[in-house]
């Protein structure tokens, strides 16, 4: 596809954010973020597997040259980082790249059979997961700006 040309982010699903976050910022040589909660299921009207969800997780970001790490500890609900971490524990859980029309994006990926397992909303744009079952061995995530 051919607005997926940069990568933006590395997403790694952790049990606890402020510990792993410690360690992120002692090996990278930063200073620790302060975690964030993603926004509640009213405005996200996020969904999982096709069903709406109210998962919610803790995130925390670093801001590196041209990649962010982005640590999620899931804290509420159906989502697609509770069920990473049930099934393979921590870990890297997905690539993103930033897209200029979601829509268009998902539609290419249903082209070439890869579906979508959890999207929704946030301040300022909206994201999609990729089905894990897919035969890419990684979850991409798509974010968008609105």
């Amino acid at each position: 596809m051919k607005e997926m040309r940069r990568v933006v982010q590395i997403g790694i699903v952790v049990r606890d954010i402020e510990k792993a976050s410690g360690l992120w910022a002692e090996l990278l040589g930063m200073g620790v973020p302060t975690p964030v909660e993603t926004e509640t299921a009213d405005v996200t009207n996020m969904t999982y597997r096709g069903k709406l969800s109210p998962g919610r997780a803790k995130l925390a970001f670093f801001a590196l040259e041209d990649i962010s790490v982005e640590l999620i500890e899931p804290i509420d609900g159906p989502s697609t980082w509770k069920d990473f971490l049930d099934r393979h524990g921590e870990g890297i859980h997905h690539i993103a790249f930033n897209v200029e029309d979601m829509g268009r994006s998902v539609e290419g990926l249903k082209g070439i059979g890869i579906g979508i397992e959890q999207k929704g909303d946030f301040t300022g744009g909206c994201y999609a997961y990729t089905d894990p079952s897919s035969k890419l061995g990684v979850i991409l995530e798509l974010l968008a700006k609105r």
